[in-house]
């Protein structure tokens, strides 16, 4: 009986090399299709590449240009903020001209007075803003007006031809002195001055008073001054006359409102006397904003 191994003797020698021949022949024959695929890929990416590039470089060079060219609403308005901060607007009374005439270590009766209840000094009162804060550009008395200064010492104001004013206990130049409201204030007789805080040592006459860097006076002398110096302050308003810095001050106005309040304060047994208030009927004149675009 023959043995298997006789038999077969082909089968371990030739089965793994079938087996190899059979792979071979299948990778050979896919290797034209991997082949076509990568040339289509080729194709594809060599057609589409123009397109690419040429949006890449739409995207930087749009990108370069939003940085290299300013916006003009955004450079406007930060020229304006600027502006804002840097310096306020010309037209509206600042803290420098409504300084003019002021020594600069001044203590005058307005000084003295508020600071003895409200610890402010003048140059703090004169140098506060509007209502609100505003100091936006706008028409107001000052506007198209030309500012004259007297300077910061009692010399500098004589050489530049000021007189001193003792309604608003300052120095002012020639064109705006107004003898008329100066002679109704002394009509209360409250105005002399003193040395010192007791009022002892009176001091004899105006130009020894303007002659001191301060002197005192009365509250009564100060309740006269915030009173004349607002029914002035109207006619100036009223028929456009040229007007003094202290006057044009809102710090100032301010100030005299406050000290009247406070004044009110020590005579509170007079809070409850009763006052009669009649009701009225006010028109209202409204600007011609033509008018004032124009100004």
């Amino acid at each position: 009986m023959a043995n298997d191994n006789d038999n077969q003797p082909f089968l371990p020698k030739y089965r793994d090399t079938d087996d190899e021949a059979n792979r071979t022949n299948s990778e050979d024959s896919s290797r034209p299709h991997l082949s076509s695929v990568k040339s289509a890929s080729r194709r594809r990416l060599n057609c589409l590449s123009p397109y690419i590039s040429h949006t890449l470089v739409f995207i930087l060079t749009s990108l370069l240009w939003i940085f290299l060219i300013p916006n003009p609403r955004l450079s406007k308005a930060a020229q304006q903020c600027s502006a804002s901060q840097t310096s306020p607007s010309a037209s509206m009374p600042t803290s420098t001209p409504t300084m003019v005439g002021m020594p600069k270590h001044s203590h005058s009766p307005v000084m003295a007075a508020h600071n003895h209840g409200g610890g402010h000094s003048l140059a703090d009162q004169l140098a506060a803003p509007l209502p609100g804060g505003s100091r936006g550009a706008q028409h107001n008395i000052t506007s198209n007006a030309s500012l004259i200064k007297c300077g910061e010492s009692t010399e500098e104001a004589k050489a530049n031809g000021c007189h001193y004013d003792i309604l608003l206990n300052h120095w002012v130049p020639e064109q705006c002195r107004d003898q008329e409201w100066v002679d109704e204030y002394k009509e209360d007789e409250t105005w002399t001055g003193f040395a010192d805080e007791a009022r002892t040592q009176r001091i004899e006459g105006i130009d020894a008073m303007s002659n001191r860097d301060h002197y005192f006076t009365s509250t009564r002398d100060h309740v006269n001054h915030c009173v004349q110096l607002w029914k002035k302050q109207f006619l100036m308003l009223y028929e456009e006359r040229n007007i003094d810095t202290i006057s044009a001050s809102w710090g100032h106005t301010e100030h005299c409102s406050q000290f009247l309040l406070d004044v009110t304060d020590k005579f509170q047994d007079y809070y409850d006397e009763p006052i009669l208030v009649e009701v009225g009927w006010a028109g209202c004149y409204v600007r011609d904003n033509h008018t004032h675009a124009g100004m």
